[in-house]
């Protein structure tokens, strides 16, 4: 098991954003993600964090496109592009990871939220201005998100 030491190397971040689109299931995806990537500048196990931040995406990104797919969203496929290669990233972190590269979690900790508030004011927010204009149309786009059933191998 890693840890990162007591005090970290730098604190890459102070404060990340959670980037709110203004639908807020989808916000509150975005504030649970903000949260993931914050601890990984945090000590403890890094690899329970990175396990944790993969299942979260995992179900981010599945939830994500089941709203597209239920809306008719114009840019689904290119979005869905963008979560495939996001999770393919994850993936690899991991596997560097349980190689003995814990730089790469320190990497990713100053990487990924750069992309994400790329993804997350342009992908996100388009989809965001669709969902709340498809919502009084679609019951189902109203609720919360519900808990999707996924698994980070």
């Amino acid at each position: 098991m890693m840890t990162l030491p007591a005090e970290p190397q730098s604190a890459v971040h102070a404060d990340l954003g959670y980037f709110e689109v203004g639908f807020e299931p989808m916000d509150a995806l975005h504030r649970e993600f903000h949260d993931l990537v914050s601890a990984l500048d945090e000590p403890g196990d890094q690899g329970e964090k990175l396990l944790a931040l993969h299942e979260h995406l995992l179900r981010h990104c599945t939830q994500e496109e089941r709203w597209m797919a239920e809306s008719a969203f114009p840019a689904c496929a290119c979005h869905a592009r963008e979560h495939e290669m996001l999770l393919e990233v994850i993936a690899e972190v991991r596997r560097r990871f349980d190689a003995g590269d814990s730089e790469v979690v320190l990497r990713l900790a100053e990487e990924l939220p750069v992309w994400f508030q790329a993804h997350a004011n342009g992908m996100d927010a388009a989809l965001a201005v669709h969902l709340r204009e498809h919502a009084a149309q679609a019951p189902t786009l109203r609720d919360a998100a519900p808990e999707v059933e996924t698994e980070a191998a």
